[in-house]
Parts: structure tokens; sequence; C-alpha cells
């Protein structure tokens, strides 16, 4: 029997997935955690690529980041899906940069500049910086920045009457963008405001998108924002396009980027429109469901049960540490670590999960003092990209690593000639073996796990140049950036001085160690075990984080984060914060703690 037809096995036996994915018309599918959602919008994909789009028309996948696009792209090739053309497979800055800004902007819009380049962080801070003198803030420049992009991303027509309900904004992205644009860039969020234009004002752009895409596929449809919601709609009501759509409203956690729950919510009510909920969590034990609902504390009851084979509730640990944050990280490393693997739960399974970057550094230093290896999504070591998760899958390949899941030369030269083309090499037939050959010659060259891991790149950079290549992608230039801090931790002084070839292929994606990132950058991962530091009154919620609405979403953050776990959930906390300028508050445990431990019966810490 084939993955793919295991997979649909497996599928059809759920009522709920089986009706997704037969379903003919546009489907909202909502989909609580652990609810089997990317295995179902996976095999969709090839159903309909399959049975209901004929060549060459395709339809348009696009996903929440690159993380998200990495996995659904290995997921699709495990089922049998080779690349096609007329399947587009990425985030909505990318599709709106190759499939509407870049076709059909300069055809429409004068204003853009040629060529189009995508503005590094260093230019988009100097005109912001600008722009805030302009209006005259005192403003901290990631203090305004919150404010200024969320306004951007939901206040969308100029010449509306409350485009200057706060003025300073107003001005401030007026002023911005005239500076951004002087200097001939623009940035990821006028790739999805122009896109936006376009589609609403150009029925020849709506044509031409539904010619070539009649079907899109949105994963985490919560968390992609209000223009994103725009475009859907207008392809909706305007064009000849089908949308199947993912999400779950209580994991809408990024109101900072202008994402609402309310979006999903008004698409899945529509008429037209199909609305499917999965409630069987494949993942977590049912106390660690009941748990997560208390957590949530919905209007209505949410239901979902477990379905686990093994009928393992699994377990809720609170662990009170008076001595603060610095107690609670020794703790999870002298105790709760050693304590889950002896159990036999493996490194690779078990994550820690934090607050902000100041409990990462805390608990990055007590991992590093033990000699304990970890990576994650938001490593404060260097930037996490497709680049750079790319060099992390070369290394893996060099050294061998990986097991049944192993790299294969083939993952990491498809990204190298993909890599090629994104920087303007011209790759005819005839020269497409010589570049291959190229690559092929220069990775097997380094091909030793004890190199130093400085050498490693510079010899890998000498023989492709590669940051040269990345720094000529003038769509992406994050990831020069993010290819650049890499090597620059390496150099003498830095965090990786001394590591080995070997310890960057420590930290791909098939290694066996600890996850650790926020609880924001935990979302759409698994685990058998959570560890989750830092749950103080005044953290989490945050003391700023009072209002009804950003308290529905501080529990829909400590939501993400413990349904991550399959197994064991360890919960830590002082009952009292420090804040980064030393300022101490005694607020207690989060109130998020005391409704759980009152829920479950656990008696309070004193």
């Amino acid at each position: 029997m084939t993955y793919l037809q295991t997979e649909l096995k497996k599928l059809l036996k759920n009522d709920r997935q089986r009706e997704a994915y037969v379903c003919n018309e546009s489907c909202v599918v909502l989909a609580g955690p652990g609810s089997g959602k990317t295995a179902t919008l996976a095999l969709k994909v090839i159903r309909l690529l399959t049975n209901d789009i004929p060549p060459p028309r395709g339809l348009a996948c696009i996903t929440f980041n690159n993380e998200a696009v990495r996995e659904f792209s290995n997921r699709l090739r495990r089922l049998g899906l080779q690349p096609r053309t007329n399947v587009f497979l990425g985030t909505v800055h990318s599709f709106c940069l190759s499939s509407v800004v870049v076709p059909f902007g300069k055809l429409f819009r004068s204003d853009l500049p040629s060529p189009m380049r995508v503005a590094p962080d260093d230019v988009r801070q100097l005109c912001l910086e600008k722009a805030m003198d302009k209006i005259g803030t005192s403003e901290s420049p990631s203090g305004f920045q919150t404010r200024f992009d969320r306004y951007r991303r939901t206040h969308l027509d100029r010449t509306s009457t409350n485009w200057r309900e706060d003025k300073d904004c107003a001005e401030a992205i007026e002023h911005y963008e005239t500076l951004l644009r002087g200097k001939g860039y623009i940035d990821f969020d006028d790739l999805i405001l122009i896109s936006l234009n376009l589609i609403e004002s150009e029925p020849f752009v709506r044509q031409c998108i539904a010619a070539h895409y009649p079907w899109f596929v949105v994963d985490e449809y919560q968390d992609l924002g209000y223009p994103l919601h725009r475009i859907i709609l207008t392809l909706l009501d305007k064009a000849d396009v089908n949308l199947f759509a993912v999400g779950d409203p209580d994991q809408s956690i990024y109101g900072f980027a202008g994402a609402n729950p309310q979006y999903l919510h008004e698409l899945s009510s529509r008429t037209d429109m199909a609305s499917i909920r999965l409630e069987l969590n494949y993942r977590c034990g049912q106390k660690i469901i009941d748990g997560a609902e208390v957590i949530l504390s919905p209007e209505a009851p949410r239901n979902y049960k477990s379905s686990r084979e093994d009928g393992d509730p699994g377990e809720i640990y609170f662990v009170e540490r008076p001595g603060g944050l610095e107690e609670q990280a020794l703790t999870v490393v002298e105790e709760i670590l050693p304590l889950v693997w002896d159990a036999g739960y493996e490194p690779r399974e078990t994550a820690i999960l934090y607050i902000d970057r100041y409990d990462a550094a805390v608990i990055s230093k007590a991992l590093d003092d033990r000699a304990i290896k970890y990576a994650g999504v938001q490593d404060q070591r260097y930037k996490r990209t497709r680049v750079t998760r790319w060099l992390e899958e070369c290394a893996q390949w060099c050294c061998g690593t990986g097991g049944k899941d192993a790299v294969r030369f083939k993952d990491i030269s498809d990204f190298w000639i993909g890599l090629l083309r994104r920087t303007g090499v011209q790759l005819l037939d005839e020269y497409l073996l010589e570049h291959l050959r190229t690559f092929f010659a220069a990775i097997c060259s380094l091909r030793n796990h004890e190199m130093a891991l400085s050498d490693w790149l510079n010899s890998l950079d000498l023989n492709l140049s590669l940051r040269d290549r990345l720094r000529s992608w003038q769509e992406a230039p994050e990831e020069a950036e993010a290819c650049d801090s890499l090597f620059s931790v390496c150099c003498d002084g830095h965090p990786l001085e001394g590591f080995a070839l070997a310890d960057l292929a420590g930290c791909g994606p098939n290694s066996n160690i600890v996850s650790l990132t926020t609880l924001h950058s935990s979302k759409g991962l698994e685990f058998d075990v959570v560890v989750i530091l830092g749950l103080d009154e005044g953290r989490l919620p945050s003391w700023g984080a009072q209002s009804p609405l950003a308290l529905k979403e501080a529990r829909r953050t400590f939501y993400v984060g413990f349904t991550r776990a399959r197994h064991l959930v360890y919960l830590l906390y002082s009952g009292w914060y420090q804040n980064r300028w030393g300022r101490r508050f005694k607020n207690g445990p989060s109130r998020f703690i005391l409704e759980l431990q009152e829920a479950l019966g656990v008696q309070p810490a004193q």
C-alpha cells in the first residue's frame, strides 16, 4: 500500500474529514488543535489536482510562513505530488509578489520602482525613523512600529473617513511610503496592499488569476490578516474562484500583525460556503484537552474529544519556583529534562516554550551551561529562514544524519537550482547538469562532520558564491541578512565559536535535540512533552493586555502553547517577575494557572 493510500484510508475513517475531502464546493474547515487539518488539506490538494482541475489550470496554496511551507511541501512530496508550474505553494507575500505584483504591477501602477526591490531591514528602519521625526513623535521606534504596522494592515482605504482616525499613524505611513519609493523600494506589506488594490480595481487582473488558479487553498486562515481576507472575498465574489480554507479562530494569536478571528467566522457564515468542524483530537490526551478548554474559557464549549489509540489522558504538572526565572530554568535543565528523558521521551519530542527574548537568554544560558543542545524557530544565535534551514539540511547530508528521514541530495540540490533561478541565473537545459555537477562537487568536498563550522561555511561560500547570490535576490533581502548572521556568529568570541559541522547538522529538523521557541512560534508544532516558563501574572497576560480583546488573545496564546503537548505539560511560575530594568512585581501566578488549578482540583501555591 502506498503512502497516499495509507493516508487516505486513515482520513476516510473520520466522517468530518471525509466530508471535507469529498466536498465539491467552496468550503471552510474549522479545525481544532491536533485534528488532522494538515493531512486533510494535503489530501484535498491531491484530489483537486487529480479529479477537479484539468491542466493547464492549477491551484494556489497559501500558508502562514516559510516553516509551514516547508512542512506542507514535504508532505505533498511524500504523497507523490511532483513540482508543477500550475501549482503555487508559498506564503501570502510570495504569492502576491510572483502572481500579482510582478506580472501586473507595472501595467497599472506608475508609482512602483523598477526593478522591483524589497527593502532590507535597515532601509525600512531608516524610513520609519524619518517618518517618526516628520510627525514629531517621541515614542520609541519599536513601540511605534507595532501601532504603525497594525494600522497600515487594517486601514486599507486611504480615501475613507476613518483613514485619519489616528492622524499620527496615517501621516507617518504616507511619509514612510514616499521615502521608501524614493529609494526605489517596496516592503512586505506593500506586496499585499498593492495586490489588493490591483485585484479590487482591475477586472483583467482578477480574470487572469482565476484562469490560472480556479482554486485557492488557504491554511491557517485566521492568521493571514485583513488584506488577504479582502483579496479572497473579492476573488470569490467577482471572479470564478473556489476556496478551501482551513483554520481555527481559537488559535488566532497575531493580533499585533492585524489578524482577527472574525475574518474566519465571517467566511464560514457565508451562504455559498460549506462549513465543517473537525472535533476529534489525534494529538492530546483528554486531560490536556480539558485543561486547554479551561484556559480558553470559551463562551460556548468546544467539546473536543481525544482520539488517541493508547488511551493515555496525559498529565499536567504545576511547578512553583520562588527564586524567579533563573530558578525555573535550572529546574528545567536539572530536574524536568532528565526526568522525562529517563522515562523514555526523546529530546526531539521535548519543547521549552517561553514568552519573550529575556526568557530565551535565561533558558539558553542554562542549557548551554549543561551542554544540552537545542534549536528553535526563534533561535537567539542566528535567524532561521529558508536559506539557513537549507544550510542545516546541507550539513545533515554532509554528516549522513537523519535515519529514515535523512535529507536526500535531491532535496538540497532542488533548493539550490531554485535559488539560482531566483537570483537571475539563466538555467537553460543544456547547462542545468553542469550546475548540478558543480553543486555536487562542492558539497561532496565538505563531508567531514568534524570540520569547523566556520571553515565549512566559508568553503561552501567560496565554491558557490552563496552570499553574493543572496545579495542579488532583491525580492528576499532577509535571506542575505540571515545568512550573514549565521556566518557572523561563527567568528571568534561569538555564540557558535568552536562549533563543528555536526553541531549545525544537529540543529536541523530531523535532529534529536530540544526545541526552544516562543509560545507564538510553537504554533503548528507538536511534541510529547511541553515545558512553559514565566507563567506569572503581569507576564501572561501582560500588564498592558487587560482589555477584553487583549485578554482573549492572551488566552489563545497560552492555549496554543499548551495544546502542542501529546502527553505531558509542565507549567512553571514564581509568583513574581522582574522586568528588563530590574523592577520586581509580585502579582502571584498567572490567573490562567489559578483557573487551571481550581478546575483540576490542585491546591494553589500559598
